[in-house]
């Protein structure tokens, strides 16, 4: 999997576990908190900066968006194209 590829992976995936756990998705701190032990235990996180990840986080519209085009893109309407 290419670079940007990950990093619309770990936003994905990282959106939908802080969502599952309940944290303030507005709140930089929360997310970092709450993030932590899903960055570290995931196997391809670590190589999306975590600070980026989160970035990336705040700036979501909602639940029914999908990050895509690697660290420089965005959010779309819908579902993830990856797994």
């Amino acid at each position: 999997m290419s670079s940007p590829t990950l990093f619309d992976l770990a936003v994905n995936r990282a959106q939908r576990y802080a969502r599952s756990l309940g944290v303030d998705m507005q709140d930089a701190a929360a997310l970092e908190r709450g993030l932590e032990v899903w960055y570290l235990k995931t196997r391809f996180a670590y190589r999306a900066p975590l600070g980026a990840v989160v970035q990336a986080l705040l700036d979501c519209p909602g639940p029914d968006h999908a990050w895509v085009g690697g660290p420089g893109g965005g959010w779309v309407s819908g579902r993830p194209r990856t797994p």
